[in-house]
């Protein structure tokens, strides 16, 4: 090929890289001279060097420089991302400039765990499947994290602890924990002022934080009754915050999709119960039965409806019973997640209902809780029972069997035969649950039901559905 000459040739004046990393003047590319590891190495995990001299200016990473793995390492032998071929990665417009954040510079392993979160981490969050929450998950989460350190933490936290179950990793384990202290740390000062620019950002992370408590060290009754309180008590932060502008417009919100606490108005209850416990008569919006925002009902005052539990559970609703007027309000958020159980069986509006319970719970409540009287523990345990059928979640499993087993273990020492009657019946679903799947175990909690059967509820729900349709008013 011929070579033009310089003659024919337009030349602009540039400044050249002297401080560029050592990888990139190998590679003869002009280097963006980002740190600790620059755009290009980032990109292709690379091991990214700088000259000493050109360290001495480097700006701080997101990730300690004393608790971070050092961006000298290669990740190629211990990465969870081998089949990702990064040389193809195509960056999204949202992580532009490349590894810069209100909190600072993104490490190589930020990068990483930014990564794997929106290609892995956040299918674990949603409680159900709907492309509304997956957006939020997905694509709200990660680019409202980069000008919120405390979102950003929480994000980087979940990552490290996902990835590291996955494929376990000392540098992930230890990162995990970095990034959670730091969550709560710069969380507690988010709370500080709550504004109208960070309210959903502060909203979203009381969301993760509960997948931020760490397990019991050892699987003592106490510990796991001690964990079981914090939970609740965290998730008491959550409902003060979304209380907020819970009637203010907070179904406008883009966060709204995670926080609503029912998908469907349930038909009232079978004709079968005789009791004399009914559900809170309220407005629309301030009660277990209608409990979203009162702008999404067509309706203001509903009638209130039979209490719908397990017998095991209605007996223990003796009226003159201790800390009754306490325990009430408790059983009522209660009724409408076996309601929806009954009617429309493992629908998202069941799993919704399940992982909103938390925002029914007072104070008076907690208190209970923390105190470990028998029938508060019983009606937790009930709802951890429940909760362990949800497909996706950090805590399901073994924690669900931890918890229900101590509480089992707790009530017994009372000698009380309707305690124990009723605690067994949680027991005998987490067990059927274990062993023959959530299909079985969820109909098993409707037997002994006198004149309810598990096959009938969704024949009636479309009954009553053809009802409304054929007379709306």
């Amino acid at each position: 090929m011929v070579r033009r000459s310089a003659g024919f040739v337009s030349k602009r004046a540039h400044r050249k890289s002297r401080g560029g990393c050592l990888t990139c003047k190998r590679k003869k590319v002009k280097c963006d001279e980002d740190q600790p590891a620059c755009g290009y190495c980032s990109l292709r995990r690379l091991n990214c060097e700088y000259p000493q001299e050109a360290l001495s200016n480097a700006p701080l990473s997101v990730s300690s420089s004393s608790s971070s793995p050092s961006s000298k390492a290669s990740p190629k032998s211990t990465s969870p991302f081998d089949a990702v071929d990064f040389n193809e990665f195509s960056i999204q417009s949202w992580l532009v400039p490349v590894v810069h954040t209100s909190s600072g510079y993104l490490s190589s392993i930020d990068l990483e765990l930014l990564h794997h979160y929106k290609t892995a981490t956040w299918r674990c969050l949603p409680a159900r499947e709907d492309e509304s929450v997956g957006i939020v998950h997905r694509e709200l989460v990660p680019q409202m994290s980069l000008s919120k350190n405390y979102l950003l933490y929480a994000v980087l936290s979940m990552a490290a602890s996902h990835s590291n179950s996955l494929r376990p990793r000392k540098d992930l384990e230890k990162q995990a924990l970095i990034y959670r202290q730091k969550t709560f740390s710069a969380y507690t000062q988010a709370l500080q002022d709550i504004t109208t620019e960070n309210y959903e950002s502060v909203i979203l992370t009381g969301t993760f934080l509960l997948s931020l408590v760490p397990l019991p060290e050892s699987s003592t009754s106490e510990e796991y009754l001690d964990w079981m309180y914090t939970i609740l008590k965290m998730s008491e932060g959550l409902r003060i915050l979304a209380s907020l502008r819970w009637s203010a417009g907070i179904e406008k919100l883009s966060i709204y999709p995670l926080i609503l606490r029912e998908l469907r108005t349930l038909p009232p209850p079978p004709n079968m119960n005789t009791s004399s416990h009914h559900t809170q008569a309220g407005p629309v919006g301030a009660t277990p039965d209608h409990p979203n925002p009162a702008s999404t009902y067509f309706f203001t005052h509903p009638n209130s409806a039979p209490l719908f539990l397990p017998p095991s559970l209605m007996a223990l609703l003796a009226p003159n019973s201790e800390h009754h007027d306490i325990l009430v309000p408790v059983f009522h958020a209660l009724s409408p997640i076996f309601l929806s159980l009954y009617y429309y069986h493992l629908s998202p509006d069941f799993f919704v209902r399940i992982h909103v319970f938390c925002s029914f719970l007072m104070p008076d409540f907690l208190k209970l809780v923390k105190d470990k009287e028998p029938k508060a523990l019983v009606l937790v345990a009930w709802w951890f029972a429940l909760a362990g059928w949800t497909p996706k979640g950090w805590w399901v499993g073994e924690p669900v069997r931890q918890v229900v087993g101590a509480v089992g273990r707790r009530v017994r020492r009372e000698g009380e035969e309707l305690l124990s009657e009723a605690i067994e019946g949680a027991e005998r679903i987490v067990e059927i649950f274990d062993r023959e799947g959530r299909e079985k175990a969820a109909e098993t909690v409707f037997g002994g039901w006198e004149g309810v059967d598990w096959n009938e509820g969704p024949v009636r729900a479309d009954e009553w559905d053809m009802r409304l349709f054929e007379d709306p008013d």
